[in-house]
């Protein structure tokens, strides 16, 4: 669970997802401190300490969300690893429905699919707009079986994760493209799963949240012709 800026919605978060996978066996909560600078750390140490399947990692210094999960998944034991933003726009309840479709599924990784939560009057028209031809360039350059990369809500096999990981140059954004291109590209399978949207998650993008966007997509495309 990679988390910046959430000193006042990380622990009440912490004890949600906890209390969903409380009577799961051999299970880890990895919360990983993006270099924040407000109170967040602290609260989720205060969380953890209710929790004794919840660790809390981090950094002094921002390394956006690709650092984030690099860093957790050091901590992390399990053969199936989830990833999931602290921020719980997509919630929780749903890990269990997810986790057993990934089963079902047996593939290396399940790609959370929010297209039919994106509906009008719960998410901007633009954003909208935005993430279709954002899928569509994608198809297109990185031929993946999956149309959503940016999901928060992913599930992976172990194996997919340490041999992908280590080589990711991305940090940013566009840190999901990637790993999913070089798992694609390693011969790895993946699919999409439908997953609901938390009432109210509609979030804009800036324009230099695009411009970076758009950067780094062609940057992976570039890169991806000598993996």
């Amino acid at each position: 669970m990679p988390a910046y800026q959430l000193e006042s919605a990380i622990a009440a978060n912490i004890d949600r997802v906890a209390n969903v996978v409380a009577d799961w066996p051999s299970v880890q909560i990895v919360v990983i401190d993006d270099g924040c600078t407000d109170n967040t750390r602290r609260a989720a140490e205060e969380a953890a300490s209710a929790h004794p399947m919840v660790s809390v990692v981090g950094y002094p210094v921002n390394r956006g969300k690709g650092g984030a999960l690099k860093e957790g998944f050091r901590y992390v034991t399990g053969q199936v690893v989830v990833f999931l933003d602290s921020d719980l726009d997509l919630p929780p309840e749903q890990l269990p429905t997810f986790l057993n479709e990934f089963a079902r599924l047996n593939v290396d990784a399940l790609v959370g699919a929010k297209r039919g939560s994106m509906t009008s009057g719960r998410y901007p028209l633009l954003r909208r707009i935005l993430s279709a031809t954002f899928a569509m360039v994608n198809r297109v350059l990185f031929r993946l079986p999956v149309r959503e990369t940016q999901t928060g809500l992913k599930a992976f096999k172990r194996t997919a994760l340490e041999e992908t990981l280590p080589k990711l140059d991305t940090a940013g954004y566009t840190f999901d493209l990637e790993l999913l291109a070089r798992i694609r590209r390693a011969g790895g399978s993946m699919a999409e799963a439908p997953v609901v949207l938390a009432k109210g998650s509609s979030q804009g993008l800036s324009l230099s949240t695009l411009w970076e966007m758009g950067r780094d997509t062609v940057k992976i495309w570039w890169s991806s012709l000598r993996w």
